[in-house]
């Protein structure tokens, strides 16, 4: 889920304030207000520090739901050509002589 070479955030970094002095249900009932690289960053420290595994779920529920209706969301990654037919394009030429 996480790479070993990037060092796991702070409590300094986590976007709930005082995260460390809160119970598992305070910090569950602000997740919600979270986007995902928010609750990327807390479950990374969750997973690396307090090992709290309902949380864990919780996040990772979170983050797994907010990824799936972004990818509903976003536009196709491959635009369409633009038409090459013009007026009249549509039409099988005629040999000629």
């Amino acid at each position: 889920m996480f790479d070993d070479v990037t060092p796991g955030p702070t409590t300094e970094e986590l976007p709930i304030p005082d995260y460390r002095h809160l119970p598992a249900q305070a910090i569950e009932g602000r997740i919600l207000e979270l986007d995902g690289d928010e609750v990327e960053t807390v479950l990374r420290y969750e997973c690396e520090h307090r090992e709290r595994t309902p949380l864990i779920r919780v996040l990772t529920a979170r983050l797994r739901g907010l990824r799936e209706r972004s990818s509903v969301r976003q536009p196709p990654s491959v635009p369409e050509p633009p038409s090459v037919r013009g007026p009249g394009a549509s039409r099988t030429p005629r040999p000629s002589g």
